[in-house]
């Protein structure tokens, strides 16, 4: 059955009708109007009302919801966010709603909820999601340019959108503070062992051949760049990310590799037993390290967590490799 099929069905049984009489649907319409505009200019709708009962079916959005401390009715997927996003928990009040896009309707409609946060990539649902409850799209940060600065402006346009704007304005500074405190701790290891200079790799393994490595225009590239690194990744500049063979990781010789953990099975045999791999610069030197997993799409909580880790993992370095950093 369709969504918009389902949603009438259940609107027509005795539980849900009174949601459906004339002065609710009234109701619902002008209050979707305020939140359309929201879409837009979020802190307008807040003027008109505070939502309390929220459901978000994107994780970084839910990211970004819960480090102003609301806490989502429902979430889209909740054992999969917290496989993902580790500097984020999701209280057990939350209902798991499924799928980003496809969750339960019958759950949403339960929940009863006064706003829905979805993305751009939600665009062909929502005209069905605005009849369960005004509905606002966010979450542009990921395109940005410069994702962390975009995902630090909209956690507080979210902030303004729930009355939370001291909360919000606190949650910036703890992250950038955790940033700052992650490049004081790199510019203290021992003189050469992360010269500025040295340009690094930033990649997830896929398979025993390939592999996503991280640009500029990444979540990761701008916090090495905020951490005072160099991105090693010069390929297709304007994209966010690429996948390729790990034989593209040779264009500079002086390049370290920090790779997201866990390490596929097939990709840790490959280094044992491939001679290409053994014969990339970086792996002959020694100048090779693994990171605990952050999620790439992830918000300000996510990036401060990104900064510590990736520093963990350069401080964990051998210390006779310093001299070959440098």
């Amino acid at each position: 059955m369709k969504r918009r099929s389902l949603v009438g069905a259940l609107a027509a049984t005795p539980l849900f009708a009174p949601l459906c009489s004339p002065l609710a649907m009234a109701f619902a319409a002008s209050c979707g109007s305020a939140w359309a505009a929201a879409g837009a200019n979020p802190h307008a709708a807040a003027r008109t009302a505070v939502p309390r009962r929220v459901i978000v079916l994107d994780w970084g959005l839910a990211e970004l919801v819960l480090a102003l401390g609301v806490v989502p009715v429902g979430m889209a997927n909740t054992a999969g966010f917290r496989r993902n996003f580790p500097a984020c928990a999701v209280p057990d009040s939350v209902v798991d709603l499924g799928l980003m896009f496809q969750p339960n309707m019958e759950l949403m409609l339960a929940l009863a909820p006064d706003l829905i946060v979805i993305t751009p990539a939600h665009a062909s649902m929502r005209g069905t999601l605005e009849r369960l409850a005004p509905t606002v799209t966010l979450g542009m940060f990921r395109a940005s340019a410069a994702p962390y600065t975009a995902a630090c402006d909209e956690t507080m346009r979210l902030a303004r959108l729930f009355g939370r704007e001291a909360q919000g304005e606190a949650a910036v500074a703890q992250s950038r503070n955790a940033i700052d405190a992650a490049r004081a701790r790199l510019a203290a290891l021992p003189s050469g062992f992360v010269a500025r200079d040295v340009p690094i790799y930033l990649a997830r393994f896929i398979d025993e051949s390939h592999l996503r490595v991280f640009g500029a225009h990444s979540l990761f590239g701008e916090l090495l760049a905020r951490l005072g690194l160099r991105n090693a990744w010069g390929g297709a500049p304007r994209a966010a990310s690429a996948i390729i063979g790990f034989d593209a990781l040779d264009a500079d010789s002086r390049a370290t590799l920090v790779y997201l953990k866990p390490l596929p099975a097939l990709s840790a045999t490959m280094m044992q037993t491939s001679r290409v791999w053994q014969a990339m610069p970086f792996a002959r030197a020694g100048r090779m390290t693994g990171m605990a997993e952050a999620p790439p799409e992830g918000g300000i909580l996510s990036a401060a967590y990104f900064a510590t880790a990736l520093v963990e993992a350069l401080a964990a370095l051998p210390s006779s490799n310093a001299a070959k950093l440098s």
